[in-house]
C-alpha cells in the first residue's frame, strides 16, 4: 500500500496519491494517452469529492454531472475520504498551499492541482 500504512481503504489510498500528484499511479495504464490524463485526474478528483468524510461537503449528481460535462469548470479540492485513519487536520496545510489551473482538451489547456 502507501507509504508505511496498510490500513488504507481504496478511496484514501487514491487520495493519497492524487494529493502528492501521483494520481495517475492508480489508473490503468491503458487508459492514458497524451489528451487522457488530464482528463483521468479530474475525474480522480471529482470521485474523491463524492466519498468526503461530511455528507454536506459533497456535491450533488447535477453538480457532477456538470463537473464532468464543463471542461473549464473549477472542481474544488476534495477533503479526506469517508472512514478514513488520518484526519483533515493532517492535510490543512497542504490545503492551503494547492491552487488550481484551468484544463481543455480543445485548447491544449491543462486543469491540475499543484502546490507552489
Amino acid at each position: 500500500m502507501y507509504g508505511s500504512d496498510e490500513n488504507l481503504s481504496l478511496a484514501e489510498y487514491a487520495y493519497e496519491l492524487w494529493k502528492d500528484d501521483k494520481g495517475m499511479e492508480i489508473m490503468d495504464p491503458s487508459l492514458d494517452d497524451t489528451f487522457s490524463s488530464c482528463k483521468l485526474i479530474k475525474c480522480l478528483q471529482i470521485a474523491l469529492l463524492c466519498v468526503q468524510e461530511n455528507p454536506a461537503d459533497r456535491p450533488s449528481m447535477l453538480e457532477v454531472s456538470s463537473m464532468l460535462r464543463n471542461e473549464t469548470a473549477i472542481v474544488t479540492i476534495p477533503r479526506r475520504p469517508a472512514f478514513s485513519v488520518k484526519t483533515d487536520e493532517d492535510d490543512k496545510n497542504r490545503r492551503d498551499r494547492l491552487h488550481l489551473e484551468i484544463c481543455s482538451v480543445d485548447d491544449a489547456t491543462i486543469t491540475r492541482a499543484v502546490g507552489r
